[in-house]
C-alpha cells in the first residue's frame, strides 16, 4: 500500500456499450485512481496536459482498466471486455487503510479478464449516511445505510455494464473484511458470498434471522501468518461459525502480514472460477 501522486489523467468520460448514439457522460476529477497498467510520468507535465480528456468506450480494446460510474464511483473493467458475457462482479471496500485504486489495482492480478471491480467507501468511525433505513430506535443504521448505497450504486453498474446478477462477490480487507461479512449476512439474496482478507474485527451479527438464504453462499477467509492484528484462531473461530449457517466457507493461511501475495491472488481466482462452474453445473 502507497501513497500515489495526482496524474494528469485524472478526467474521464465514457460511453456506455449500449449508447448507439456514443452520448459520452462527462466524469469529474477522481483522487489518484488510475490503470494499473498505466505507468505515471516522470516528467512534470504541463498545465494543459493536465486538463486534457480521456476519451473511452466500454467494449472497446482499450489499454485503460478504470473507468467511473456517474455517481463517481470507480470500476474496473476488463480491456477485451465482452458485453454478451455475463461476468462475475468483485465489490471492494475501501477506506484510508486500502484505497479504491489499491483495490482495483488487483483485479488483473487476480485475472486479466474475468471479473468486473466495483469500489465502494465501506464503514468507518466517520461514516455519516444522509438519509437510508432507521433502526428500531430511530437511530440510522450505518450497515443498512451502505447496503441502500450499494444497491444504488450496483444498479447503475448493471445499466451500464453485463453482470451477472447471481454472482456478486463483496470483498474487503482488515476492517473492511468483517463489514463485508455482516453485509452478506444482513442480505445474503443479494449476494453470491464475501472475499475476507485479514479478518480483524470477528464480532459478527447473528445470522439466525436469514438461516435458510445463507445456505449454500460461499466466502473466502486468508490471513497471513505474520499479520499481527489477526488472530488466526479468533479466524478459524469464524469459519467454524460461518458453515454452522450452511456457508460453504474455506480458510486459507499466508507466510506474509497483511499484503496480498501472488498466490493468495491466484487461490481467489481459482474459488471464484470454481463457483462459476458449480452453479453452471447445477
Amino acid at each position: 500500500m502507497t501513497t500515489h501522486a495526482d496524474d494528469p489523467w485524472k478526467g474521464r468520460w465514457f460511453a456506455p456499450h449500449d449508447l448507439p448514439s456514443m452520448e459520452l457522460h462527462e466524469r469529474k476529477p477522481w483522487d489518484t485512481l488510475v490503470p494499473a497498467n498505466h505507468a505515471a510520468p516522470t516528467e512534470p507535465v504541463a498545465a494543459e496536459a493536465e486538463m486534457s480528456l480521456e476519451i473511452a468506450v466500454a467494449g472497446a480494446d482499450s489499454p485503460w482498466g478504470h473507468f467511473s460510474l456517474p455517481d463517481e464511483s470507480p470500476v474496473h473493467l476488463p480491456p477485451h471486455y465482452e458485453p454478451n458475457y455475463a461476468y462475475p462482479l468483485i465489490v471492494w471496500l475501501h477506506d484510508s487503510e486500502w484505497t479504491a485504486r489499491e483495490l482495483l489495482d488487483l483485479m488483473p492480478r487476480i485475472s486479466p479478464q474475468s471479473y468486473l471491480g466495483l469500489a465502494i467507501e465501506g464503514l468507518t468511525p466517520t461514516n455519516r449516511f444522509a438519509s437510508g433505513p432507521m433502526s428500531p430506535t430511530g437511530s440510522l443504521d450505518p450497515l443498512d445505510g451502505l447496503l441502500e448505497t450499494l444497491k444504488d450504486v450496483a444498479r447503475q453498474m448493471r445499466r451500464e455494464f453485463h453482470v451477472h446478477s447471481e454472482r456478486i462477490y463483496l470483498a474487503g480487507f482488515g476492517d473492511q473484511a468483517s463489514v463485508a461479512l455482516r453485509m452478506l449476512l444482513r442480505r445474503p439474496e443479494w449476494f453470491a458470498g464475501a472475499l475476507a482478507f485479514g479478518l480483524r474485527d470477528t464480532k459478527l451479527d447473528s445470522a439466525l434471522a436469514n438461516y435458510d438464504e445463507l445456505r449454500g453462499k460461499r466466502v473466502f477467509l486468508s490471513a497471513g501468518v505474520r499479520d499481527s492484528r489477526v488472530s488466526m484462531a479468533d479466524v478459524t473461530g469464524i469459519g467454524r461459525l460461518l458453515r454452522s449457517f450452511g456457508i460453504q466457507a474455506v480458510l486459507r493461511a499466508y507466510d506474509s502480514s497483511e499484503s496480498p501475495t501472488p498466490k493468495l491472488l491466484s487461490d481467489v481466482d481459482h474459488w471464484l472460477m470454481n463457483g462459476v462452474c458449480e452453479s453452471t453445473l447445477v
